[in-house]
């Protein structure tokens, strides 16, 4: 009898340790009526991009601003396209990507959800949500005072941009920011503020030469890409064919 239950014991960690060990999703949290129990009262990094493709780069801001416990969680989330500045992958592919990289991590949130529906889900959360950007777009940020005070400010996402790079661009109110360095970006200039919200923290990569542009150009020059992206990554990019011409 005591081996049975020492058995079940041993049984019952595991399983709890694989079901936390895993990244949220956010919709799984929705779905089981626990959203508000395990993301209220945290803080939360909201990190926008195109990530088209995601690299170590993005990886190691990541894990730079948890290991600093700058945030407690980092929700990452892709660009939905629909604007006139960048020719996007499927936001369906960069989507695997994500959900491909991050999926045994316990502190980084993906969702599928479109702006709207990211915006209706989480804005009236108890939690403070830090902007995660890099200094090209803090740098850009500060020359517009329009742009400044309308990026990231939980403005109300109109049926329009519901599914827009607009509507990721306000869908979160955050109080503050954390900039990721660039090679050769001074932000100096900008006092520690993007309009009237702090710079919570600079962080540094290890690849602050490296962006999606560069590796996008590697692929069409089939340059290996084990340094700058990792494996299930570029097993996505072989699937689909992408970035070749």
């Amino acid at each position: 009898m005591k081996k049975l239950i020492f058995y079940l014991t041993i049984f019952c960690l595991l399983i709890l340790n694989f079901k936390t060990s895993r990244t949220i999703v956010l919709e799984n949290l929705i779905t089981e009526n626990i959203l508000e129990k395990s993301l209220s009262n945290n803080k939360i990094g909201y990190y926008l991009g195109s990530f088209d493709p995601i690299h170590k780069g993005h990886e190691n801001v990541i894990q730079n601003i948890l290991d600093q416990k700058l945030c407690d969680y980092v929700l990452v989330y892709p660009a939905w396209g629909g604007d006139n500045f960048k020719n996007r992958t499927d936001v369906k592919i960069r989507l695997k990507m994500l959900f491909a990289i991050f999926e045994n991590h316990k502190h980084v949130i993906v969702t599928k959800l479109k702006p709207l529906k990211l915006q209706e889900n989480l804005i009236n959360l108890k939690t403070e949500y830090i902007g995660i950007i890099g200094s090209d777009l803090a740098l850009y940020g500060a020359k517009d005072e329009k742009t400044r005070e309308e990026f990231m400010s939980g403005k109300k996402i109109t049926k329009d941009f519901k599914k827009h790079t607009y509507g990721c661009i306000i869908a979160l109110p955050v109080k503050s920011f954390i900039v990721a360095i660039r090679s050769g970006d001074n932000i100096k200039n900008l006092d520690n503020k993007i309009g009237t919200r702090n710079i919570l923290a600079i962080v540094e990569t290890n690849f602050p030469d490296i962006s999606s542009t560069i590796i996008r150009n590697f692929v069409k020059e089939d340059k290996n890409l084990d340094i700058y992206i990792n494996n299930k990554i570029i097993e996505v990019i072989n699937n689909y064919n992408l970035y070749k011409n």
